[in-house]
């Protein structure tokens, strides 16, 4: 059995699969986009979709961090947002003394 190359056809001149599902999307849905009691689900799909972006990517999201240290442990208290990020970092690249010398990959 002979496996094919994935075929770049598909991406050329910015003609993706997931652009033209977005657009027909946004197409048939005119009406209810356009419609201002639909605009709080339209922005809240959008931060939906940013944050999973972020995690995509390993961006870790701290209001995600705050509801669950909220929900779990109210007892403690949670590390604000600087400390946060520096945290996660440190635990995806460990490094001496929090000096990062050289690139981790």
């Amino acid at each position: 059995m002979q496996i094919k190359p994935f075929n770049l056809k598909l991406f050329r001149n910015g003609k993706g699969v997931m652009v033209r599902i977005i657009k027909f999307t946004i197409l048939s849905q005119k009406r209810l986009l356009l419609s201002p009691k639909n605009w709080s689900r339209i922005a809240e799909m959008w931060q939906r979709l940013q944050q999973s972006f972020r995690l995509m990517v390993g961006v870790p999201d701290y209001q995600a961090y705050v509801a669950h240290m909220r929900e779990h442990h109210p007892d403690l208290e949670a590390m604000d947002e600087k400390t946060f990020f520096r945290y996660c970092v440190d635990a995806r690249y460990p490094s001496k003394a929090g000096n990062m010398k050289k690139c981790p990959c």
